[in-house]
């Protein structure tokens, strides 16, 4: 037997396919998480979007102004213990009215929530009055649509 030295050009090529298989996996993986978890999410945030735009659309009382500063919103797991996602939209204001008018007028209107029903304002009135003087008041009024189905929305478990 005689044993013979062969150049490396001459010998077969060997192809690794495993990174193209682990990019695959990868790619894969990524695809998954995100139809399952982000979309679950981007349903949530949309619905919580159209519920800030009816709140929005309200008309104020007489005497009383949108502070743009301190508005919020959110959507998670709010209240109680798990498996379920609450939405809450936040109006902040200033306003001259009394306390009580203010009070009734928020519980007297109406805001369609999540899923269709109807939600009403509360109040919560600053007692030591306004950044802006003049005998204003700051004033949150709060929407609050709970116990909703939380789905895959990490936020609310």
């Amino acid at each position: 037997m005689v044993l013979t030295e062969t150049a490396p050009e001459a010998l077969p090529k060997q192809r690794r396919r495993w990174p193209f298989y682990v990019c695959l996996a990868l790619l894969a993986a990524i695809a998954a998480y995100t139809l399952v978890f982000d979309v679950a999410q981007w349903r949530n945030d949309e619905r919580l979007a159209r519920l800030q735009e009816r709140v929005s659309r309200l008309s104020l009382p007489p005497e009383t102004e949108p502070d743009l500063r301190a508005a919020a919103s959110v959507v998670g797991l709010l209240s109680g213990n798990s498996n379920h996602c609450d939405y809450l939209v936040q109006l902040a204001l200033v306003t001259k009215l009394p306390d009580a008018e203010l009070a009734r007028h928020y519980e007297s209107v109406t805001v369609e929530g999540v899923e269709g029903r109807e939600l009403a304002g509360t109040v919560y009135v600053n007692p030591s009055g306004s950044w802006r003087g003049d005998g204003f008041r700051d004033v949150i009024v709060e929407f609050f649509d709970g116990g909703h189905e939380a789905g895959f929305d990490m936020r609310c478990h």
